[in-house]
């Protein structure tokens, strides 16, 4: 029989190895007789760490604590607990006590900086970054840490440049292909780069978070199908087991599913979900004091639907402050700053500098515009930065949070049977949930289609949504509408030349002649807005409709046929059409939706219909009334600050 202390080394060796489960079951057989050790207690509490049981861990680590205090290193792994968990201050508190232990101890150094850097403390991260190259020169985690410090600090190229360095230190390093494959596919537009970079992350870790979902987003958007079935399959099945494969915007382009939504939405956030939700504040303002936080005040799809809405508050009972947590700034901006009683540029202050900042300025209402999108600050709102907070218009769907009160939508975009799949409580618009401008300017300039590189005598079909829009279902029923419609051609958005050319492959595969897919590129929005009115129908994208490019299309006079889903983004354009008396135009099968648009385009006097509809502002008025919609907005704000 082995004596405990050869067991002991045993386990000890198994730890190192990577053997945790053996290791640990050693561990309890020890502690049966060893329930004082402090030693014992901590490398117990370190396998739950790394199982990620963290009950357990914490159990054991607050008891090592308790019968030993000066031990660094079981500050340092119940640091880590803290932080799983999203509680940073209280792990800052656990890595300072190590720190104060053992000055040089690398560990606490590195885990303190990744929590400075996540409540957005980053030049102290960075500091302490630096602490641990002078210990660690060459150690890998450094300079992942230092990549995603420099990214948050939208400082692309030195990011870039440190996860780099961080795959030439490990080049088994999947974590940093995969961070460094978000910043290709984010911030370089360099989508084939990305991909290569997510490969190699999953041929390393199969399992690693999210890195299914973001490469596959990434082949959307160049058209890369191949594998896409299978992925689906993959990320379906990981979904099931409750693993992270895929974030929520991410999903809501691939998967009509509000239930799976709602789950992979809580999932995202479980980390946070055992914070308690603080006190409501109960401020007794002269005015309702509304915050609009935004990562897109610029030339952003947002920004164009929802500008009126600042410009038309009733500011004798309402003070509107605008909060950009954006890195970008344009003329957009500057239109936008001076409908704010206060525009205050946030993207560089810490979640607790924002928090305070926050309660001292006493905000009644919240509104988060952009929710689970690019550029999100979705932290800040587990501070609790108003007496009631709102999810509204960036992100079609719910944010899986207690720390939301409400999201606003209409009866279209989710109905009541769909209350289920929200975290939050729906209030509803009388009308379209989506705010518009009344007018937006147009471009004067004389186009014409050979300008655009349109055909003169043919049936323009167009699809203007972004390219991770187009799943191969939807591609393959728009190549049977122009073969069943011979004189016509399809109009779409696409910059990449490997998107062009995936999509010319799929074309002939499906027996289009390549010639028939004409390629737009991205320009000014007035120079847009003029071009739309050459297209004949505007066929829209499933399961993420159109949303800002529906109520475009419109307003250029464009007829759009949609295909309405069971998810908040499948129902956008059906809301719209609604709103302005084009239900016809609403299909809920895909054969229909085909069906549909083979009749239109062999009926010309039904578009001409359409668009005679359409160009009647008395049809559209309801889409565009943007101080009716503002007045509707503020009497929601009033119903739920005082009910």
């Amino acid at each position: 029989m082995q004596s405990e202390e050869l067991l002991f080394e045993e386990a000890k060796k198994l730890h190192i190895n990577g053997k945790i489960k053996e290791a640990q079951v050693i561990y309890l057989k020890l502690l049966k007789t060893n329930s004082k050790n402090s030693n014992l207690l901590y490398l117990l509490g370190t396998t739950y760490v790394q199982l990620k049981n963290f009950k357990k861990a914490k159990e054991c680590l607050d008891i090592s604590i308790k019968i030993n205090n000066v031990f660094p290193e079981s500050y340092n792994s119940r640091g880590v607990i803290f932080s799983e968990k999203g509680d940073y201050l209280n792990a800052i508190k656990d890595y300072d006590k190590a720190l104060s232990l053992k000055k040089n101890y690398f560990d606490a150094n590195l885990n303190k900086a990744v929590a400075l850097k996540n409540i957005s403390k980053f030049s102290e991260a960075i500091k302490y970054l630096e602490i641990c190259i002078k210990l660690k020169p060459n150690d890998y985690k450094i300079y992942n840490n230092l990549g995603n410090i420099f990214s948050s600090l939208k400082k692309y190229t030195l990011a870039r440049n440190n996860y780099t360095k961080a795959i030439e230190l490990n080049t088994n390093f999947a974590e940093a292909y995969s961070n460094r494959g978000e910043l290709l596919q984010l911030y370089f537009d360099d989508f084939e780069n990305a991909i290569e970079d997510y490969n190699i992350a999953l041929k390393i870790n199969e399992n690693l978070d999210y890195v299914k979902g973001k490469r596959l987003n990434a082949k959307m958007a160049l058209h890369d199908w191949k594998d896409y079935e299978k992925e689906i399959k993959l990320i379906n099945n990981d979904i099931k087991m409750k693993k992270k494969t895929i974030n929520p915007f991410i999903h809501a382009s691939l998967i009509d599913d509000p239930d799976q939504q709602k789950r992979i939405t809580e999932l995202f956030l479980k980390e946070h979900s055992l914070t308690p939700r603080k006190q409501k504040n109960n401020f007794k303002n002269d005015k309702i004091i509304i915050g609009y936080f935004s990562a897109e005040f610029h030339n952003h799809p947002v920004m164009h639907l929802i500008l009126d809405v600042f410009k038309n508050h009733n500011k004798s009972e309402f003070k509107i402050y605008g909060f950009n947590i954006g890195p970008i700034k344009d003329e957009w901006t500057e239109k936008v700053k001076k409908h704010f009683d206060k525009f205050i540029d946030i993207s560089q202050m810490s979640d607790s500098k924002i928090s305070s900042l926050c309660k001292e300025l006493k905000l009644d209402i919240a509104v988060n515009l952009t929710g689970h999108t690019l550029n999100a600050r979705n932290n800040i709102f587990f501070n609790q930065l108003a007496t009631k907070q709102i999810n509204y218009l960036g992100y079609p769907g719910t944010m899986g949070s207690e720390y939301y009160d409400y999201i606003i939508a209409d009866k279209i975009v989710i109905p009541e049977e769909n209350k289920k799949y929200f975290s939050e409580k729906v209030i509803y618009l009388p009308n379209c949930y989506q705010a518009n401008q009344k007018i937006i300017e147009v471009s004067d300039k004389n186009l014409n289609k050979k300008d655009l590189g349109l055909p003169e005598d043919k049936f323009i079909f167009a699809c203007f949504n972004n390219s991770y829009k187009i799943t191969p279902t939807i591609y393959k029923r728009w190549m049977n509408i122009l073969k069943k419609c011979e004189s016509s051609v399809l109009w779409l958005l696409q910059n990449k030349e490997l998107g062009k050319q995936n999509l010319w492959k799929e074309a002939e595969t499906q027996g289009v002649n390549r010639e028939r897919i004409i390629f737009a590129k991205r320009i000014p929005l007035k120079d847009h807005l003029k071009r739309l009115n050459f297209i004949d129908l505007f066929l829209d994208t499933f399961p993420y409709n159109a949303h800002t490019t529906a109520s475009e299309s419109i307003r250029a006079g464009v007829p759009i046929l949609t295909l309405k889903g069971k998810s908040f983004p499948s129902r956008v354009a059906s809301s719209i059409l609604t709103n302005i008396g084009l239900e016809n135009l609403i299909t809920s099968n895909i054969k229909d939706y085909e069906n549909k648009a083979i009749f239109l385009a062999n009926n010309i006097q039904e578009i001409k219909n359409l668009k005679k509809h359409l160009k009647n502002k008395v049809n559209t008025h309801k889409l565009f009334d943007s101080e009716t919609f503002t007045n509707d907005l503020e009497k929601i704000y009033t119903k739920i600050l005082y009910q």
